[in-house]
């Protein structure tokens, strides 16, 4: 299995792009006053990731407060930015400061800043606080941390790596629980929030397919394209979702459904004993079997990716899945 890295280029755009939007946050931030009070240090003032998913979260808890007219609640957002909160505990996963909360749903509030061609349109969010930080357990810190491995292990390192910084379990599941549900938001990127099985291989996918929504949302928008592709009103049939879904949509399905049919195609030839390679032949035949259907529905949405590099991306992800199965790698 390969170890799917964008491309130096792209890389490096995505950063510059991240920076920037951390500099916009701080400057409006920056209205509040107090800035060498609440600079940026610890974890976060070292590690990029971490600092972006950070800037967004202390926005969006400031943003309520201030509209709450809660200074407290302010400046507890705005410590978060300073490293000297030690609630929050990060894991060091893979040399990586990841920030594991477990909230109950009465813990989390709607997000009604997305506008309806976002990955998810709406969803309930954590945002981070101590508070939130203590609710995760050392099972499930290890759970995270098994998963973050796993997904290493499979290839998926720099994807997940880079594109996950705060993962809030919310309930676990049995198989008798029904559809699993993992999400992720444009004004909260690389943060995911998932209900999980303990088999933390299952862990593994619902990160994989978080953390591409993450990266694909910051190409574009690095890429200066998002507006553009927002604007299309061309749609394309999703057969993941059973419907008509804008150019935005549409191809985030295949970007992450791309990345998780790969993940299950590794999980088969790992051998791992007879559950695992079941749920995983039978979500891997199903992923293919849609982004198969969809090609020429594609074919036509990509064009609307105006960046040759990254349509080209996109459609090399897409055709690691088809053509890997054409030739019964799976």
């Amino acid at each position: 299995m390969s170890n799917f890295t964008l491309p130096a280029d792209l890389r490096a755009q995505v950063d510059a792009y991240r920076q920037a939007k951390i500099e916009r946050i701080d400057g409006l931030l920056g209205t509040l006053g107090a800035e060498d009070e609440y600079a940026w240090g610890g974890a976060a003032n070292c590690d990029l990731p971490l600092r972006y998913a950070l800037a967004h979260h202390v926005f969006e808890g400031v943003s309520r407060a201030v509209r709450e007219g809660d200074r407290k609640a302010v400046d507890a957002a705005m410590a978060l930015r300073t490293g000297k909160t030690s609630s929050l505990r990060p894991l060091r996963a893979q040399g990586m400061p990841i920030i594991v909360m477990h909230p109950a749903w009465r813990e989390l509030t709607d997000d009604a800043s997305l506008g309806e061609d976002a990955a998810h349109a709406s969803a309930p969010v954590a945002l981070v606080s101590p508070e939130l930080c203590t609710t995760a357990a050392a099972a499930d810190r290890g759970l995270v941390t098994r998963a973050l491995g796993t997904a290493v292990d499979a290839g998926f390192g720099a994807t997940v790596l880079r594109n996950t910084r705060i993962i809030a379990l919310i309930a676990e599941l049995t198989p008798n629980n029904g559809k699993i549900r993992s999400w992720t938001t444009s004004a909260l990127p690389a943060t995911a929030h998932l209900d999980y099985f303990t088999e933390h291989r299952y862990v593994s996918r619902e990160l994989i397919h978080e953390a591409a929504h993450t990266e694909l949302n910051d190409l574009f928008s690095a890429l200066d394209i998002a507006g553009e592709i927002h604007r299309s009103g061309a749609k394309f049939y999703a057969p993941w979702l059973q419907t008509e879904r804008p150019v935005f949509g549409f191809l985030h399905g295949t970007w992450a459904f791309s990345h998780v049919a790969l993940y299950c195609r590794w999980l088969l030839n790992a051998r791992l004993g007879p559950e695992i390679s079941a749920v995983a032949a039978m979500m891997h035949s199903r992923y293919v079997e849609q982004l198969h259907s969809s090609r020429e529905d594609f074919a036509r949405a990509v064009e609307w990716v105006r960046v040759p590099a990254l349509a080209e991306l996109l459609t090399r992800r897409r055709d690691d899945v088809l053509l890997g199965a054409c030739a019964g790698q799976a």
